[in-house]
């Protein structure tokens, strides 16, 4: 029996981001002989209907920021002894592994999610230390999961670690798609014809600029974020919150009513600077609806060429005012089916 430890995430089930979607679709998809250890943080609860291959247990300790890099340090603790692999994701305790690895060594499956040195919300000294893990887990893990092939020229000269190009999966329901008119009062633009953008409340996803450019427009754009969670999203909410044609959504977490928005957009607008392959997009391929791209290479890759892309955000205005052939930027079955849970878990699962 292959046991195996994944530390990183907010536990079984959890729908916080890409990380927990994973988590929970490499459980759905495992080999029911191979026994999962995880723990679930202090803000989320022991879920009912655990799969018999999977052993929870409950920290007091939460996920986030420094508790939660303290929480990963003491689920490495807890496992590191009692399994084979352990699945790292986010690898801000891996200095941890690397003192235990003096008395046992492990198989050490490291996803680092991204370049988080370059965003802007972090501190100088954070970045530093993100910079420095990264290059850690480079030279000492035995497989490095990378999510975009453009993260590879970040690598330090000379690592030892094998290197695993696997994006995040996503899928898309469609269990409120032949109930739309029953959600018109709540999302009053549900049956017409809307842009949409989905994302994080951060600088490097360029919200600001996007609602900036709808504001000249007569176009109709439906921004979903955790606005209120930031004071760059305060800031958006308060100057956009009274145009009548951007319509400013802050947070949406039930999934149906969030894929039901995504299908019945006219067409998506990624505005991300930094990230790898970010979930929002992926669901957005999977949905199979034109997109249109901030064009920089993490894009260009995830989205393999294909569909319409702006460099600035007065080009994005020419595109939205022009006419703009939806179909011709429709992501194809080969590139949505890349992106499909069950073939992203079976290519982790094959490395432990």
């Amino acid at each position: 029996m292959n046991k195996i430890a994944i530390i990183g995430s907010h536990g079984l089930f959890a729908n916080y981001g890409g990380f927990d979607q994973l988590v929970n679709n490499i459980v759905k998809y495992s080999n029911k002989k191979d026994l999962i250890f995880i723990t679930q943080p202090r803000s989320t609860k022991i879920p009912r209907n655990v799969p018999k291959n999977v052993l929870i247990s409950k920290s007091l300790l939460d996920a986030p920021g420094i508790e939660g890099l303290i929480f990963d340090s003491i689920c490495i603790l807890k496992y590191y002894f009692r399994v084979d692999s352990i699945l790292l994701l986010g690898a801000g305790a891996l200095p941890i592994i690397v003192f235990l690895s003096l008395f046992k060594k492990n198989k050490i499956i490291v996803n680092n999610g991204g370049i988080e040195w370059e965003r802007k919300k972090f501190s100088k000294l954070a970045r530093i230390y993100q910079k420095f893990i990264f290059n850690l887990s480079a030279k000492f893990s035995d497989i490095l999961i990378l999510d975009n092939e453009t993260f590879i020229k970040y690598l330090p000269k000379k690592y030892k670690a094998k290197l695993s190009m696997i994006p995040y999966g996503g899928f898309i329901s469609k269990k409120l798609q032949s109930k739309k008119e029953e959600f018109q009062q709540k999302y009053s633009f549900l049956c017409e014809s809307y842009f949409l953008s989905v994302s994080r409340s951060i600088e490097d996803n360029n919200i600001e600029e996007l609602c900036k450019t709808f504001s000249k427009s007569s176009e109709k754009l439906v921004l979903i974020s955790n606005l209120s969670s930031s004071n760059y999203g305060k800031n958006v909410l308060s100057k956009y919150k009274d145009f009548k044609n951007i319509f400013l959504i802050d947070g949406l977490y039930n999934k149906d009513e969030l894929d039901l928005l995504r299908l019945n957009c006219f067409a998506y607008i990624h505005t991300h600077e930094n990230c790898g392959t970010a979930p929002s997009l992926v669901e957005m391929i999977i949905a199979k609806k034109p997109i249109i791209s901030l064009n920089v290479p993490a894009n260009r890759y995830t989205l393999s060429g294909q569909c319409k892309y702006f460099n600035n955000f007065d080009e994005l205005q020419f595109i939205i005012q022009s006419k703009f052939e939806a179909s011709e930027n429709v992501p194809n079955e080969t590139l949505s089916n890349k992106y499909l849970w069950n073939n992203v878990a079976k290519q982790y699962l094959e490395l432990f």
